[in-house]
């Protein structure tokens, strides 16, 4: 093998890329495509002497004096090549670009922008004014006690009227969700051009299979923690008050089964607050642990505490951490538990299930309602999963082929 001669090598930064510092990390910016990567004090402290004049030996050599450290020269070629280099932070001798700037997150599939990132700025303007502090705090109290109260007081109807929705008002009702669903991203888009950030348009892709919208606010990293977490909450934020208005607009016109929409908001509200799916609140638990890609790095952390035999000394956040993991971990047994021991029959009769309820609503036997279609929910939710697992398998195959 032909050995590196790194006194040969000169990295050169990219110029297009702009530094932040906040909360004790880096964020660096690919200023050209708006696309930000969290680096450590440590590799901040490693670019500081990287001046597309000096060599790698040299970078080490000056880094290791100033520092008291003792890295090498492979360890440093790895960082600033494979690691930075792979997001154009350090240029390619090259010429090649490592990483599709136009890249969304791997989770979304088949994603779109619906809704240019200029024309959403104009949409976001008429609602800054809802992220001062005084005008967010007022207006969530007001939106959680008139929706809380109105779905209490009103549960037993509001519940008769979901199991019995007719197809034309379950369209309607389809229709305002959408409108709905433009808000939260919205109001992301919002308080992120709030704050001084930049931002996407809005697109649409599909998660575990289901379509859902989406907005890359990820210049939010440069934010503290606090504001962060209030974009991360602003989606819910403009839903509670759509659904607010919804609420009043029913009891002023007095159509009580409109009280259905504002209902599905208040129950998509306390989905997207929980933290074990890529939803809201999993990124205001990652960011309010400063834990990046927070289900990889809890997940390998409670392998390596049954690997050491709990015998690893853990602070605080790290049994937190671990805590998390083994939730994240039991919901997935706890489905599977229930579907192939208290009811593996209804995975094996699926496909005639499906077949026969789709012929009696043609045939005019049923009528489509969310009660008659029910026993479905959770089989057409494994096989979604497990369609899910068998791509991304295959897809890593192919790739290891390669």
């Amino acid at each position: 093998m032909e050995q590196i001669l790194y006194t040969n090598i000169i990295p050169k930064i990219n110029p297009s890329i702009d530094i932040t510092h906040r909360d004790n990390e880096y964020v660096v910016t690919l200023t050209e495509s708006n696309h930000h990567l969290k680096i450590s004090q440590k590799v901040f402290n490693l670019l500081r002497f990287v001046d597309n004049e000096k060599n790698i030996s040299q970078i080490v050599k000056e880094y290791n004096i100033s520092f008291k450290s003792e890295i090498d020269d492979v360890l440093v070629h790895e960082i600033l090549y494979n690691k930075l280099g792979f997001y154009n932070i350090i240029e390619d001798s090259e010429g090649n670009d490592n990483f599709d700037t136009n890249k969304q997150p791997s989770y979304l599939k088949l994603n779109i922008i619906i809704i240019n990132a200029t024309t959403a700025k104009i949409l976001s303007k008429p609602f800054l004014f809802l992220f001062s502090k005084k005008t967010l705090k007022l207006l969530i109290l007001i939106c959680l006690a008139i929706t809380s109260i109105t779905f209490i007081s009103n549960f037993d109807e509001i519940l008769i009227n979901i199991k019995d929705i007719s197809i034309e008002y379950f369209i309607l009702y389809i229709s305002i969700m959408l409108i709905s669903s433009v808000l939260h991203e919205i109001g992301h888009v919002s308080a992120t051009y709030r704050f001084g950030g930049e931002h996407s348009g809005i697109g649409i892709g599909f998660y575990l299979f289901t379509p859902v919208l989406y907005a890359n606010v990820s210049s939010a990293w440069k934010f503290n923690v606090n504001k962060r977490i209030i974009v991360n909450l602003a989606g819910i934020y403009f839903e509670l008050l759509f659904g607010t208005v919804l609420i009043l607009v029913s009891f002023l016109v007095g159509i009580k089964s409109l009280l259905i929409v504002p209902s599905i908001i208040l129950a998509k509200t306390l989905f997207n607050l929980n933290p074990f799916f890529r939803t809201d609140g999993y990124w205001i638990l990652s960011d309010y642990t400063k834990t990046p890609n927070l289900r990889f790095a809890s997940n390998n952390l409670l392998k390596s505490f049954v690997k050491s035999k709990f015998q690893l000394n853990l602070k605080r956040k790290e049994l937190f951490l671990i805590f998390y993991a083994i939730i994240s971990n039991s919901f997935i047994f706890i489905f599977l538990f229930y579907l192939f021991v208290k009811n593996p029959n209804s995975l094996i009769s699926f496909p005639v299930d499906i077949y026969d309820y789709i012929n009696q609503i043609i045939n005019k036997k049923i009528l489509f309602s969310m009660n008659s279609m029910s026993h479905l929910f959770i089989p057409i939710f494994f096989y979604m999963l497990l369609i899910r697992f068998l791509l991304g398998y295959l897809k890593k195959k192919s790739n290891i082929k390669r």
